[in-house]
């Protein structure tokens, strides 16, 4: 009888598991689906008003979440960031940046093109009987106009991307839902055990969303129709209020609307946890989660719970020697696979960047081998919360009394300060860029008058002179114009920044290869007269030879000059390669250039070798080229002259070949540095006796 009720009750243990995974392994299946129902309707286009509730800075993840904020590709929206206090950092940071203050904290976008309308900084105060975060939301909600069709909320602390309002809005613009919202995943920062282990737990959870049933708002990113966000009186619902998304999730279902979890719109959350941070994180959730979700809290208390009861048991089973308890062991294994490679397909089918696929990659172990473990860990942390009402939320510790009634316990004391090194907004270098390079653009005036920007106000050159630099920053201070751009800009505005490589047309003769040597100052324009006529070979070889260090060092021309300089640089690798493989038409002249062979003749492999190479010595190294007669043939006794040795002895052209050389040198010494090893030596003399070979010379230049 216990053997049978221990293997009925182990069938559903394994029927529920297989039910999550089967969630788990349709979630792309939905995701397209949903997808492709909603791209079927029309473009959303009503006034959005967004909403943020910021505290802090960061100094990677703020500056990130407001450029992508404010990049959005929404044709008409307007952000309220909401704060408890204009000395907290990312107020601070975006007045500077805004130029805004308490007494005019709007800032209208100039370009009337433009989806973002304007910015509005709004001061809450301290809070004193509800959460900071909410007591903020009420403030901005006093901002808000008639004309604001929609409401969308985001934390500070997601990266979204430039389509990340219009895919949240679209249910709700669609009359499909009334209100929508999506989920995290958390990203581990460093590969370390609670980051791991908080990516897991999370990733169980967002996973099993988009069911009709369990669907909640997560306040980092929901809209609500302005209807839905009048009839339940928001401002009203959340006053004394600890929590703002279990609060209207709850209220929005008991008056009958659906919310919609879009699934493809999972944001990407980096997360650095040390044990305490993570402990505290989880009870966080979970304590919000039992006051203002109690039948959410309830449901995830028995999922987990059975899953525990079932595997305690067969542990029990398995220590008391019962043999079949290895069958659920290895059911419940298989399944867990399963699991673990459909949640992978879903974040590589979420995530297509490499770094984000990598870090949750990395804690992939954790689903294949220990998934009893990190579920055991994540049941004794939601049971750590049954008797727990006080939470510690941005520094500040509340006590939770009921939905309506918060009490604030601490407050952290001292100043925080915004860091150092704080980049600038991507928007503002944008509208900065394209001042300064003379785009017309349409502005927004407080009043809403639209008018043409005035071409008078396009200035600053990057090309003027030294001597008026001091004239363009005092012109561009003028004018309004910032000489600041901050970091970021170089990112969002690249493009702008390059200008089109120089035409054939442009550059005249000059190869493309001789143009980019000259762009990186490899080669002084002096030096290589390209449309100059070419002396002739005659006059170049009658001038005195150079200096020793000719070869090796040349001067260079200042960038900004056409006269050359007198700092002797030696020369580079591409130089000599490009000198030795300079084309004819170029630097010789047709008087310089080599006789053909012979008709009737064959080429020797030194001749070649020789025109493989191109070598063309006499305009790179001008060393006077003096041709060794024929030695006077000998007289015999007779008096008649002794026959001449015949050409036929000779067994290469290149020991015909006139040497360059210093006056007085042998036949086989010194030659031109650029020409080959190969060519220069010579395996027979004109009267066919072998000549000696140097000593401080290869046999060949190839070894």
């Amino acid at each position: 009888m216990i053997e049978r009720t221990l293997l009925i009750f182990w069938g559903v243990w394994l029927l529920l598991i297989l039910i999550a995974a089967f969630r788990v392994g349709g979630f792309n299946i939905a995701r397209r689906l949903q997808d492709r129902r909603w791209k079927k309707g029309p473009q959303p286009q009503q006034p959005v008003a967004l909403i943020v509730a910021a505290k802090g800075f960061d100094l990677q993840a703020t500056p990130r979440f407001f450029d992508s904020i404010f990049a959005q590709n929404y044709p008409n929206y307007r952000v309220i960031v909401c704060f408890e206090s204009w000395e907290d950092p990312v107020a601070r940071w975006l007045g500077e940046h805004l130029e805004v203050r308490p007494r005019n904290p709007v800032w209208i976008h100039p370009e009337a093109d433009h989806g973002l309308r304007s910015v509005t900084l709004v001061c809450a105060g301290l809070a004193e009987d509800e959460g900071q975060k909410v007591h903020n939301q009420r403030a901005a909600f006093r901002s808000l106009r008639d004309d604001d069709a929609v409401i969308a909320f985001a934390d500070g602390d997601i990266a979204c991307k430039p389509d990340w309002l219009t895919r949240l809005v679209r249910p709700v613009t669609q009359d499909s839902r009334t209100l929508s919202t999506t989920y995290r995943w958390l990203v581990p920062k460093r590969p370390t055990l609670p980051n791991q282990l908080a990516s897991v737990i999370n990733a169980s959870i967002t996973t099993q969303g988009g069911n009709r049933l369990t669907n909640v708002l997560w306040g980092g990113s929901m809209a609500i129709s302005r209807p839905v966000f009048d009839s339940l009186k928001v401002p009203e619902l959340f006053a004394g209020s600890l929590n703002d998304d279990l609060r209207l999730s709850k209220a929005a279902r008991k008056a009958g609307n659906r919310v919609a979890f879009v699934r493809s719109l999972i944001l990407p959350t980096m997360v650095d946890f040390t044990w305490g941070d993570f402990f505290e994180f989880v009870k966080r959730q979970y304590t919000q989660v039992k006051f203002f979700s109690p039948i959410l809290y309830t449901g995830i208390n028995l999922v987990l719970g059975f899953y525990i009861l079932g595997a305690l048991s067969i542990v029990a089973a398995l220590i008391y020697g019962y043999f079949y308890a290895w069958i659920p062991v290895a059911a419940a294994y298989a399944i867990d696979q399963f699991r673990a490679l459909a949640r992978q397909q879903v974040y590589l089918s979420l995530f297509p960047e490499h770094g984000i696929r990598q870090k949750l990659f990395a804690a992939g172990w954790l689903e294949h081998m220990l998934t009893p473990f990190w579920i055991g860990l994540h049941w004794l942390l939601l049971a750590s919360t049954w008797t727990q009402s006080k939470l510690t939320w941005a520094g500040i510790r509340y006590r939770i009394r009921s939905v309506n009634r918060t009490q604030i316990l601490s407050r952290p004391t001292g100043r925080e300060a915004l860091p150092a090194g704080a980049p600038g907004l991507a928007m503002l270098g944008a509208l900065h860029d394209r001042r300064r390079g003379g785009s017309p653009a349409r502005t927004r005036t407080p009043a809403g008058i639209e008018e043409p920007a005035a071409a008078s106000e396009v200035v600053a050159t990057a090309t003027a002179s030294p001597q008026t630099a001091g004239d363009r920053t005092a012109r561009s201070r003028s004018r309004g114009i910032s000489a600041v751009i901050p970091l970021t800009t170089a990112f969002y505005d690249r493009s702008r920044r390059y200008r089109e490589a120089a035409t054939v047309s442009s550059r005249g003769s000059v190869s493309t290869r001789e143009a980019l040597l000259t762009k990186t100052r490899l080669l002084p324009s002096p030096r290589f007269p390209v449309r100059a006529p070419v002396a002739p070979v005659a006059a170049i070889q009658t001038s005195p030879p150079p200096k020793a260090a000719a070869p090796l060092a040349e001067t260079r021309a200042h960038p900004s000059s056409g006269v050359l300089g007198k700092t002797p640089t030696a020369l580079s690798s591409a130089e000599i390669r490009l000198r030795k493989t300079r084309v004819d038409e170029i630097l010789t002249s047709p008087q310089s250039r080599p006789t053909p062979p012979r008709a009737g003749t064959l080429p020797t492999r030194a001749r070649t070798a020789l025109e493989k190479t191109r070598v063309r010595p006499a305009l790179l190294f001008p060393v006077p080229a003096i041709r060794r007669d024929r030695p006077t043939a000998p007289t015999s006794a007779g008096g008649a002259a002794a026959p001449a040795p015949s050409a036929g002895k000779t067994r290469s052209f290149a020991a015909r070949r006139t040497h360059t050389g210093v006056p007085g040198a042998r036949r086989n010494g010194p030659v031109s540095p650029a020409l080959s090893a190969r060519a220069t030596q010579a395996s027979r003399t004109y009267d066919g006796r072998p000549d000696a070979r140097p000593g401080n010379r290869r046999a060949s230049g190839r070894h």
